[in-house]
């Protein structure tokens, strides 16, 4: 069993242990894996090269240098951010994580949109699959299982959808807006459709007590896809004799009015007798949401700054916490790698008189990403978790793109945990 850490008066960080003792917080994490770390955070670092690097990257399968340039990624970037190509590599990392600090994981196979109904047929029947595998293989290892909607549900309708949402005005943000009563006969068909599908995957995920997490997507479809999360939390949460809460719903609140539609489906939760979990995260599509805004003149739906954005965060997670001491309304699952939000959540656990290990809080990074602080949050009680992706090379190198590209707080974490790194490798190859 990992070694539980110290959290006195003394400690910097409070709550929290002191993230500096990093002997005892990368204990875990190899040699190997440190040094390609060091390697990894040492280019992020270097945000000049980072722009060139990832345009030659995206045209890597068509030039004369792209086979041993990917032959790279795939023993560094690919080996440190993903779990590998099979489950049974996730396993191998659960049992890592779990032995170095109690740290579960969320298991990802990602899956990119689909438009056709035997498209959607053939995910459904692989993600159950896939639940059922991470039951068997990983048992408690495995915690919560992220899934993809436009891969279980058209893109084209959810843009409908929120095309008729959009049209009530921003009222929606506070009140829902059905949009059903303007869907053509075809729209409504495949909704009926798209509802079963992830009706059918949400009971096999209550069967086997594995929640799932649905993915946010872009604004033009976000408020359908909340539209959805809705009727399925009202079917699948309502956590009869303790079972947790079954469906997520993410939640980016870099959007403008995030903290409104947070609000709203708490108050939605409260009347129905349900719980609104959410996966809180700042925002992974800035590139593509800016450059839709300029494509169509329509006015940015993200906030105007990074600091607005942490703003929001941290209310949007002190409102879910206190809707969890008060009346257990809300499950949250704090998806960041922002230190400083981290703190402010663990201090108001504290606050409120909520233990660090209490069911309905969890906090989780992506794999490779400030393994410090996941590593220390779950040597110090708390509900800690790794984002782990798997699957063949080629299908996840683009997600490997995305996050590189579009995740500029974890960059920024990044060089926090750098020197860490670099002070643990001094220490284990030269004493010092």
């Amino acid at each position: 069993m990992p070694r539980r850490l110290s959290t006195s008066a003394a400690a910097p960080i409070s709550p929290l242990v002191d993230l500096s003792d990093h002997a005892t917080v990368l204990a875990g994490i190899s040699t190997p894996q440190l040094a390609t770390a060091s390697l990894i955070f040492g280019v992020c670092q270097r945000q000049a090269l980072m722009g060139p690097l990832l345009t030659v990257l995206r045209a890597a399968g068509s030039t004369a240098l792209g086979a041993p340039l990917l032959a790279v990624v795939r023993r560094t970037a690919f080996r440190h951010f993903c779990a590998g190509e099979t489950l049974q590599d996730c396993g191998r990392v659960a049992r890592q994580m779990r032995s170095a600090a109690g740290v579960r994981l969320l298991v990802d196979h990602s899956v990119e949109e689909r438009e056709t109904a035997a498209d959607w047929a053939l995910n459904l029947r692989n993600k159950r699959a896939l639940l059922g595998s991470c039951a068997e293989t990983l048992g408690d290892g495995v915690a919560f299982v992220p899934v993809k909607v436009t891969a279980l549900a058209s893109p084209a309708l959810l843009e409908a959808m929120t095309r008729h949402i959009h049209a009530a005005g921003d009222g929606y943000l506070d009140a829902e807006v059905d949009p059903r009563t303007q869907l053509s006969a075809e729209e409504a068909e495949l909704l009926g459709s798209a509802l079963e599908n992830m009706g059918e995957l949400c009971a096999e995920a209550q069967r086997l007590r594995l929640p799932v997490l649905f993915d946010a997507e872009q604004s033009h479809r976000q408020p359908a896809i909340d539209f959805v999360c809705r009727r399925l939390q009202a079917r699948f949460n309502r956590c009869e004799g303790g079972a947790p809460p079954v469906v997520y719903n993410t939640f980016q609140m870099y959007m403008v009015g995030a903290e409104r539609r947070l609000a709203r489906d708490l108050e939605h939760a409260r009347e129905g007798g349900f719980v609104l979990a959410a996966k809180v995260v700042r925002g992974a599509y800035l590139v593509s949401e800016a450059e839709r805004a300029a494509e169509t003149g329509a006015a940015s739906p993200i906030l105007k700054s990074k600091g607005a954005t942490d703003v929001a965060y941290d209310r949007g997670i002190s409102a879910l916490l206190r809707s969890i001491a008060k009346d257990q309304s809300a499950a949250v699952l704090i998806a960041t790698h922002n230190q400083q939000s981290v703190e402010l959540a663990a201090r108001e656990m504290e606050r409120l008189g909520l233990p660090r290990n209490h069911p309905r809080v969890s906090m989780a990074q992506i794999m490779g990403m400030c393994d410090n602080l996941t590593l220390a949050l779950g040597l110090a009680g708390y509900n800690s978790h790794k984002l782990v992706l798997y699957g063949d090379f080629g299908e996840v190198f683009p997600w490997l793109l995305r996050r590189l590209d579009e995740n500029r707080d974890m960059l920024g974490a990044a060089q926090l945990e750098l020197p860490l790194i670099r002070a643990e490798l001094r220490r284990r190859l030269i004493g010092k």
